[in-house]
């Protein structure tokens, strides 16, 4: 199979489109659009609205900022990190956020002394 060139916002669309398992045709359905525009995006063609580029993400199940500046998928990413990352954000108390980030320091610290 031939690598995917993901250092684009095209190729980071066309890497995540397929590791949904979609062709460009599924994807076109989803967004109500046509394969030549799904394929336009993923070779770089044409430029993307903002409001597509959010569409795109939520479909594709990753981030506007993978996407966009190929930063970190948390979504995808293992060890949980998107989730915990959105249980923290619910938090609406600051002493309930820096209770959590103090527990979270002492598993680190706890992980760093164990041996297994």
């Amino acid at each position: 199979m031939k690598k995917i060139d993901n250092s684009t916002m095209g190729g980071r669309i066309k890497e995540h489109r397929l590791k949904m398992g979609m062709t460009q045709e599924e994807l076109a359905e989803k967004m109500f659009t046509t394969k030549m525009t799904i394929s336009h995006y993923e070779n770089d063609l044409s430029d993307i609205k903002g409001s597509v580029i959010v569409e795109l993400a939520d479909i594709l199940g990753t981030t506007t900022g993978y996407l966009l500046n190929n930063e970190v998928d948390a979504k995808t990413s293992s060890g949980g990190m998107w989730e915990m990352m959105k249980l923290f954000q619910s938090l609406t108390s600051i002493q309930m956020k820096n209770t959590a980030l103090e527990q979270l320091k002492v598993l680190v610290k706890f992980q760093g002394n164990c041996k297994l």
